[in-house]
């Protein structure tokens, strides 16, 4: 498998987690947990328009969306996401990108790295939302990789 098919695979992967984070946090209604995922699916977002010269200076990844709009952002992350894989191959995403942080640094990574760490990102902060969830009595849904894989046997 070359590194486009791997990220899109692990893209399908994100958008299979988030979905499943979204019901349980539907279902269990922690805000503390819903922070996190606003903050993965924000940054989501934030990070795809980045890679389209998007200005990053003052942008506050730690915006409140409600449960809807979270659900919401998620299908919008994954389309565009899996809009922009289908465009590239494993050449163009070795290309490099400038962009703004949200400190104003001006920064430069190829498509591959911020595609990568967005995917690792977003695993750290649903891992996070997991263990809040945990704490606060519920049963978290098992969002392991291989459980994803297992499912599309």
């Amino acid at each position: 498998m070359n590194s486009k098919d791997h990220l899109h695979d692990l893209y399908f992967y994100n958008d299979w987690a988030n979905r499943r984070l979204i019901r349980a946090l539907k279902a269990a209604q922690c805000e503390k947990a819903q922070k996190y995922l606003c903050h993965v699916l924000v940054t989501e977002k934030e990070y795809y328009e980045r890679l389209f010269g998007k200005d990053s200076t003052g942008f506050d990844f730690w915006k409140e969306l409600s449960i809807d709009e979270l659900s919401d952002l998620a299908k919008e992350n994954a389309e565009a996401y899996e809009s922009l894989l289908a465009k590239f191959d494993d050449e163009g995403l070795g290309q490099s990108v400038r962009y703004y942080t949200s400190k104003g640094e001006a920064v430069e990574n190829t498509f591959r790295e911020i595609l990568t760490h967005v995917l690792l990102h977003s695993m750290n902060h649903r891992g996070q939302a997991l263990t809040v969830l945990r704490e606060a009595g519920f049963t978290p849904p098992v969002l392991d990789y291989i459980i994803y894989k297992r499912g599309l046997q």
